[in-house]
């Protein structure tokens, strides 16, 4: 089976039809956050919203590292790929009811997910080192999946905490490579055999879809509210400020990406750099649409604490979660990306007493004044060489 659908080492990939069909489960599962957060706006919800968020964007980066590692066009890797979009699509449906009546469903589509993607990895890839790795990801996930299934079981405050557990322990899993004592690690990311060409196009797809929920919840906003030019001036806003948001990403972050990966060795490093980033900025594009629908649906209301949090907050971790890409890659953090965080700050003070749609356009304001920053200065931005 492993000559069958393992992909060969050092061979291109592609990003392929089915992988895209995959990814628009993945709309359905950011949509889902972004709506569980608009039903309470507070800090029980907001946390709830993280976990869910981190969970999803777990789900579906390790399915894109998995999937790199393998032949696309294998009858095999396509009936996978089927299979744990059904899972997620499981996961995705419960998401908006994970803390409530829905838990049982959401773990279901979850573990699937996780535990038969590592299985059909260890069998798909043996006899090389990333063989032995799954081994470690399948015992990381079943020794994760019973705080899964206890937080199912658990009433709703303990449900928080146990899921909150997980998924801490799933992304530091990660971080450590899934070192197991007794076996270590299998691999480490100057030899991962990634084809980077593949795992950034996932990552610039996975950015699209997330940024397009915001431009779905604006329209779904605005559209169910009685026309008023101070809610058509919001939506300007909001749109605005998501135009600003994909340029920040593709005018200069994306691109030094590109460069990284193509002139190392081994793109591993540039594509796990990648792949914290992309699993903040998706954070904070959920917090950002949420503000976004409030201050369609409500502009000339005052603001509150949470709204202050999910609009300011929102910005600074999509910037930065940029500035440690940037940084990494780079050598140096842009300074652009830390004047910009401080610049919310105070703005997020002095609009506090103002309304929704004056705390969204000064957090606005910012985004696209680093925008234009990033499009004047020089472009000669090239990362350094990696070994």
């Amino acid at each position: 089976m492993r000559i069958a659908v393992s992909r060969r080492p050092g061979a291109r990939r592609a990003v392929t039809p089915l992988e895209l069909f995959f990814d628009l489960v993945y709309v359905f599962a950011v949509g889902q956050i972004s709506h569980h957060l608009l039903q309470h706006v507070d800090l029980q919800t907001a946390a709830e919203t993280v976990i869910m968020g981190l969970a999803v964007a777990y789900a579906w980066y390790m399915t894109a590292w998995g999937a790199n590692w393998l032949d696309p066009d294998r009858l095999p890797v396509k009936l996978l790929l089927i299979a744990l979009m059904f899972a997620s699509l499981l996961m995705s449906a419960a998401i908006e009811d994970a803390f409530d009546g829905r838990a049982w469903l959401f773990v279901t589509g979850y573990l699937i997910l996780q535990i038969g993607r590592s299985a059909f990895l260890i069998v798909a890839l043996r006899g090389r080192a990333l063989g032995g790795h799954f081994i470690n990801v399948l015992v990381w996930e079943l020794l994760i999946g019973v705080l899964w299934v206890a937080g199912a079981i658990a009433g709703s405050h303990a449900r928080l905490v146990l899921w909150g557990l997980a998924v801490v322990a799933s992304h530091g899993g990660a971080w450590a490579l899934h070192w197991v004592p007794g076996r270590g690690r299998a691999i480490d990311l100057s030899h991962s055999e990634i084809a980077g060409e593949h795992l950034i196009e996932r990552f610039r797809l996975f950015f699209i879809i997330a940024l397009g929920e915001t431009v779905l919840t604006m329209g779904v906003a605005f559209a169910d509210e009685p026309f008023e030019l101070d809610r058509l001036l919001a939506l300007a806003i909001g749109f605005t400020g998501t135009v600003a948001l994909w340029w920040c990403y593709f005018q200069r972050v994306e691109r030094i990406g590109v460069q990284a990966a193509e002139t190392a060795e081994d793109a591993g490093a540039v594509g796990w750099q990648g792949t914290w980033t992309l699993t903040l900025t998706v954070l904070a594009l959920v917090g950002i649409a949420v503000a976004d629908e409030l201050a369609i649906a409500h502009p000339g209301s005052d603001t509150t604490a949470s709204f202050m949090i999910i609009t300011f907050g929102g910005s600074a971790l999509f910037l930065l979660a940029q500035f440690f890409f940037l940084r990494d890659a780079l050598g140096r953090g842009p300074r652009s990306r830390l004047h910009g965080i401080g610049a919310l700050g105070i703005l997020a003070l002095a609009t506090a007493p103002l309304t929704l749609i004056a705390a969204t356009a000064a957090s606005t304001a910012v985004l696209v004044t680093i925008a234009i920053a990033d499009s004047i200065r020089n472009p000669a931005l090239a990362p350094s060489p990696r070994k």
